[in-house]
């Protein structure tokens, strides 16, 4: 199953002006940059039983990720940010570590689709 919904990709790449590729590279950079910084922040918030921090960033991750068709990512963050209103740390735990792991396919594919033709690189 892929991490990353390809009809959401389309979208995205329908909505590029111009014929410029700029766009969704752009977006990809930019969540993924976000993504690394949310992910230091779960572990973070985790490591300190920060639930205001812990809910703040897995609603994030929620929204972003599924706006980017990383409806995997979102389902993950969504039930970490339940556990964390729960205060069920022993979930949150598990769960932060499902949230990396998907966040890693999450990088690959949209690595890859970067990579395909008709996408330029954002410069980063």
């Amino acid at each position: 199953m892929s991490a990353i919904d390809p009809q959401i990709i389309k979208e995205l790449r329908e909505l590029q002006s111009g014929g410029t590729s700029d766009f969704l590279a752009e977006l990809i950079d930019l969540f993924l940059r976000d993504l690394a910084l949310h992910l230091e922040n779960m572990r973070k918030g985790l490591a300190a039983k920060d639930g205001a921090l812990l809910l703040r960033t897995s609603h994030t991750v929620k929204g972003s990720s599924g706006n980017l068709g990383a409806r995997g990512l979102s389902a993950i963050a969504a039930r970490l940010h339940a556990a964390v209103q729960a205060q069920d740390w022993a979930a949150a735990a598990t769960l932060v570590a499902e949230v990396e792991r998907e966040a890693g396919a999450v990088d690959s594919e949209l690595k890859a689709e970067k990579d395909r033709p008709g996408i330029a690189p954002s410069g980063q």
